[in-house]
């Protein structure tokens, strides 16, 4: 069932920007089309709808605040990290002086007139003497569906001729206590406490919240950004009322 909204601007709001007085759907509205499996089988295990998106505001809270201090790290603006992301952030820093990352443009809008997109990019940035696009996430895994979010931005970038070549990286920044008995963690985001990896029954006794980051690259550009576009149909598809409105 498509949604509705109370009206256009509401519909422009949600959905997209206005540059230079021409409306671009947003990436994310786009991809937020695809199914997600792992987020139905989230809903599926809670109490009612509402308890699920109280959880998914307060965690989207927590991501915000960790990306806003990564993000004034790398502007090397005078940051205090709060009490509550300093695991998280630990763990940047041992990757960010571990390698070397000269930071190009953060938080910064790309568009695709090509495509008729728009999106914020988390940094464009040369990491150990590479150019490419780097997308931080605080999840408890890379998930797929980065590659096709990340591919639109690179599509868009692309569009610049004197651009060169770009790579796509997931940095995933994570905190969590770890079982000092068993293999098992545990991790509360949003409010919610999930504990995962238990191999047998066990009276858990938990160490201290640690940081942990994952780096990885996305190889998969051609596959991506067909996902991508066929995303993009389906939504303008699902979105016809509306659109036709705004063209």
């Amino acid at each position: 069932m498509s949604t509705w909204y109370r009206d256009i601007k509401t519909f422009k709001d949600e959905n997209g920007y206005e540059i230079d007085g021409i409306w671009y759907p947003r990436v994310t509205a786009i991809v937020g089309i695809k199914a997600k499996p792992a987020l139905y089988q989230f809903y599926a295990g809670l109490p009612d709808f509402a308890t699920g998106e109280a959880i998914k505001a307060k965690s989207a809270e927590e991501g915000t605040l960790v990306h806003d201090t990564i993000e004034a790290i790398l502007r090397k603006e005078p940051v205090v990290v709060p009490e509550s992301i300093k695991p998280a952030i630990s763990a940047f820093m041992k990757f960010y002086t571990s390698n070397d990352i000269v930071p190009h443009k953060i938080e910064e809008r790309v568009i695709s007139k090509n495509r008729h997109y728009a999106g914020t990019i988390d940094v464009l940035a040369e990491i150990n003497g590479v150019l490419g696009v780097l997308d931080v996430k605080t999840s408890i895994a890379v998930y797929r569906d980065y590659s096709i979010q990340t591919s639109a931005y690179i599509e868009a970038l692309r569009e610049d001729p004197n651009i060169p070549p770009l790579s796509r990286w997931i940095l995933r920044v994570n905190q969590l206590k770890k079982c000092l008995k068993c293999p098992a963690t545990f991790r509360d985001k949003g409010g919610r406490e999930k504990i995962r990896g238990e191999k047998f029954q066990c009276d858990h006794e938990w160490g201290p919240m640690q940081g942990e980051y994952e780096f990885k690259e996305l190889t998969t550009f051609n596959e991506d950004i067909k996902a991508f576009l066929a995303c993009k149909d389906l939504w303008e598809w699902e979105n016809a009322y509306w659109l036709k409105k705004v063209y």
